[in-house]
């Protein structure tokens, strides 16, 4: 590491890994890591080393997605931009490039890309957040990039249960001297707030914690404890007499699906409705239905984008009364999510044995801000909505239905 540009000063367990990325006799470089714990400013030292070292060397970074692969070639631009080993650059979405004045190029692409990523001859390749990114976009799209002039691979990730990342991290150590792994947790950091970290371990389901933080990989990290457990009964098309029903809204009018969920007195959800490619008046007419059949004593709508004038039409046209706006925001969300999340946790919530239900919530998932705050959504490509209006409903049901207070409703 002695002719290493110090662009910044590696820490303990940084230094290693350079190593093995400089030596002669490893390919495969696996870091597992956790938030924060300073993974991804190892690898961009480690791409502008590969990069700057020996001249027409082609370094290929790829993200999960083409958003950050893009943040991470901002980065890594401003640490050289005003130094003279700079040709030229190119920043544009999904077609980012650092060309070097020895005609090196990093290259910055995203996973999602697929079969665009293919024909690439590269010298070093680098998969951040690999355990993220699709197996088969790994074996079947990347690795074959450097069959011909292929020198490293370093891989690195913060884990998500037990996938392809946990078995090429394994890999590295069971003595093959083409495979390295190496770990450290958000607390190796000397530069991390251990204050945050504190936060986010009192705040967080421990398994969350143990992968986001220790860097475990854990078989199940679902959001959502006890899935299959509590879910014990089919959903019901009509009240029972004698049932208080609350229901929860999640408004969407485009590729998402719009959901109601229904929840009774006793905490069971059951029923729940969805609809997509439908036009606001459908939309409405729907909800409408589905309220004169289920008679609810509070309905919770999101109010956010469409859903606040929905509402006032509701309101105002329809004579709905007990209708009450609910706004997600960056503080709302992880309250109402906190709170289903104990809900499940202590068995205390009953949902219907229903693939397309469970599925939602096994795949939802937490991402881990800067400052130590979860950002709750589905993964990419998939939805969350049934999660959000079975989270709203929840809010609403425990809010009101001690309250004591009844709400009319007028036929529609």
């Amino acid at each position: 590491m002695s002719n290493f540009i110090q662009l910044y000063a590696p820490h303990t367990n940084q230094l290693p890994v350079h190593d093995a990325c400089n030596d002669k006799t490893t390919f495969f470089i696996t870091t597992n890591a956790g938030r924060q714990s300073g993974k991804t400013a190892l690898s961009q030292q480690q791409a502008l080393y590969w990069g700057l070292d020996k001249p027409k060397q082609l370094v290929y970074w790829v993200s999960p997605t083409a958003g950050q692969a893009q943040k991470v070639y901002k980065q890594m631009l401003e640490l050289v931009i005003d130094t003279p080993l700079i040709k030229s650059n190119k920043g544009s979405q999904g077609d980012c490039e650092i060309i070097f004045t020895n005609d090196s190029i990093i290259k910055f692409r995203s996973a999602q890309q697929e079969n665009s990523l293919r024909g690439e001859t590269v010298d070093y390749l680098i998969l951040d957040e690999a355990a993220f990114i699709k197996q088969s976009v790994f074996q079947e799209i990347l690795l074959p990039m450097l069959n011909v002039r292929g020198k490293k691979c370093l891989i690195i990730s913060t884990p998500k249960g037990k996938n392809w990342f946990y078995t090429q991290y394994n890999r590295g150590l069971v003595g093959d001297e083409r495979y390295k792994s190496f770990k450290f947790t958000s607390m190796d950091n000397p530069y991390a707030s251990k204050e945050i970290i504190e936060i986010a371990r009192q705040n967080l389901p421990d398994v969350l914690f143990r992968q986001e933080y220790l860097g475990e990989f854990i078989d199940s990290t679902s959001i959502f404890e006890n899935i299959n457990e509590l879910a014990t009964y089919s959903t019901i098309d009509k009240p029972v007499l004698g049932d208080t029903y609350y229901i929860g809204v999640d408004i969407a009018l485009k590729d998402d699906y719009t959901v109601m969920s229904i929840i009774n007195q006793k905490d069971e959800v059951v029923a729940y409705k969805r609809w997509n490619h439908i036009t606001a008046p459908q939309l409405k007419q729907n909800i409408i239905d589905t309220i004169n059949v289920w008679k609810p004593k509070k309905i919770y709508i999101e109010e956010n984008n469409q859903g606040l004038p929905i509402i006032d039409d509701l309101k105002i046209t329809h004579r709905v009364s007990n209708i009450q706006g609910f706004k997600t925001t960056s503080s709302s969300k992880p309250t109402i999510i906190n709170n289903l999340i104990n809900a499940f946790a202590s068995k205390k919530i009953r949902i219907p044995n229903d693939d397309i239900f469970k599925a939602e919530f096994e795949m939802f998932t937490m991402t881990m801000s800067e400052n130590g705050t979860a950002k709750f959504s589905a993964p990419q490509g998939f939805h969350d909505d049934i999660v959000m209006a079975t989270a709203i409903a929840w809010e609403c049901a425990q809010k009101f239905k001690y309250s004591g207070t009844d709400f009319s409703f007028i036929s529609l």
